[in-house]
């Protein structure tokens, strides 16, 4: 019997390859097996889930002789060899230049003059905070981590509980993947070839509407537990003029939106385009030093470079899956379930949030978004609507227990136990996964400036 050296699609009657419909089902059953265990106890462990990827898939290809190892190495490196990903560092940058060019400051004293004469002003002055800063960097963790720094101080002097604060932080991060340019929707639209020009556009409204049912909420139970009582004091700074000091981090998602809507430039050039921006400000204002430039550089590099290990692990691992037939399998088994796209998507939503208490968001992303793909749009349902749903849900396991990555960020800041924070959060958490059942609801807040 000849030993098959061929991944590629072939005939079951060739003499020196095989398709995988012609290999043992028991022994590729086996082997998956294998690797989902290993899966779960190397995450257990607390493996990086890029090298748990990774590893997994070269033990994959080591035992199974019908995978070539040049065409797994090609595969790893295809996985991050694409245009469109250049977005990714340049947009990181442009969070990391903005946080010390001096507008960040300028946007938090805008946002605490807003806010100021309503119930929790400074709880309700994170979370706009959050929604303002979005435009600039699309990172959860490090809106998280500059928050937890700057205003959970500030919210513990004035009585707000710590762990309250911690989890209110954590939850208002999560609105930063949701705002053009979010990281999240940049990778969803590279693996699974939508426009992320769209996803940008189809984005801002959810974001937008997650902002206000976390501050509706947050307004309740503020003042039920009278933290924070609405301050009627003049205002220190007239609005208007701390209006104009933040409108450059408003304008940011807005020129990157109109810029790509109509077809001014690429999403690769818009990220260009917004280190140049943001270059502007820093050579106006003269706030930030060359040190504090270079450490945002090798800010940059540092979470670039996680990025992409997850993105050639994810990359490697997804094919030895196709290989394996599982998208074939897992879409046959949801389509068998139900074929009311409503349904389905909140089946892929409740699969989400439920491999989200395990795995880091950006390989859900990775890996869950391509394999769904096909089964969402064979019922009809958008590509657009689908991405922002995945996306919302996929960052939602950033603050859940035991391995949400913006709730050790927050928590590790603070000096917040996790069983505190777990007990702060969960009326946060059903607050998002109400967002989310609006999403899937009503498919025009997701489409509705998409396609405008």
């Amino acid at each position: 019997m000849p030993r098959c050296r061929s991944a590629l699609p072939c005939s079951p009657s060739s003499t020196y390859c095989a398709c995988p419909g012609s290999r043992s089902q028991n022994r590729a059953r086996a082997m998956l097996a294998l690797i989902a265990v290993a899966f779960v106890v190397l995450l257990v462990v607390g493996v990086p889930i890029g090298l748990i990827l990774i590893s997994l898939s070269v033990i994959y290809v080591l035992l199974d002789p019908a995978i070539m190892d040049l065409a797994f190495a090609q595969r790893v490196i295809a996985g991050t060899q694409s245009f469109p990903l250049l977005a990714v560092p340049l947009f990181i940058l442009t969070g990391e230049l903005m946080n010390i060019s001096g507008i960040t400051r300028r946007v938090m004293t805008f946002a605490a003059l807003v806010t100021q004469r309503m119930s929790g002003g400074l709880a309700q002055t994170n979370i706009l905070l959050s929604t303002l800063l979005a435009g600039m960097s699309g990172s959860a963790n490090g809106d998280a981590a500059m928050q937890a720094k700057i205003l959970v101080p500030e919210m513990s002097k004035r009585g707000y509980p710590l762990a309250y604060s911690t989890a209110l932080t954590a939850t208002s991060a999560l609105i930063a993947p949701m705002i053009p340019p979010g990281i999240g929707l940049i990778l969803f639209g590279f693996v699974t070839d939508t426009s992320i020009g769209r996803l940008f556009a189809g984005a801002i409204l959810p974001g937008l509407l997650l902002a206000a049912v976390l501050m509706i909420y947050t307004y309740f139970v503020t003042k039920k537990n009278r933290w924070d009582p609405p301050n009627h004091e003049p205002r220190e700074t007239p609005l208007g003029k701390a209006f104009l000091g933040a409108l450059p981090a408003i304008m940011l998602p807005i020129l990157i939106i109109v810029g790509i809507r109509f077809g001014i430039f690429t999403p690769s050039e818009a990220a260009a385009v917004a280190v140049l921006y943001t270059g502007v400000f820093i050579a106006v204002y003269r706030e930030a030093s060359w040190k504090q430039i270079w450490t945002a550089l090798r800010s940059t590099v540092v979470t670039t470079a996680a990025i992409l290990l997850v993105l050639a692990a994810s990359a490697a691992f997804s094919w030895i899956l196709t290989f394996e037939r599982v998208p074939q399998m897992v879409g046959g088994a949801m389509l068998a379930s139900t074929e009311n796209p409503l349904l389905m998507l909140a089946l892929v939503g409740a699969i989400i949030f439920i491999a989200g208490l395990f795995i880091e968001g950006t390989a859900l992303i990775l890996i869950l978004g391509p394999m769904f793909l096909p089964v969402v749009t064979s019922l009809g349902i958008d590509p657009v609507h689908y991405g922002v749903v995945f996306v919302l849900m996929a960052h939602l396991g950033g603050i859940t227990p035991p391995v949400g990555t913006v709730m050790f960020t927050a928590c590790t800041i603070t000096r917040v136990s996790i069983i505190d924070f777990a007990k702060a959060v969960w009326p946060y958490i059903i607050a998002y996964l109400v967002v989310a059942a609006l999403l899937i609801m009503i498919p025009q807040i997701s489409t509705f400036l998409a396609y405008l």
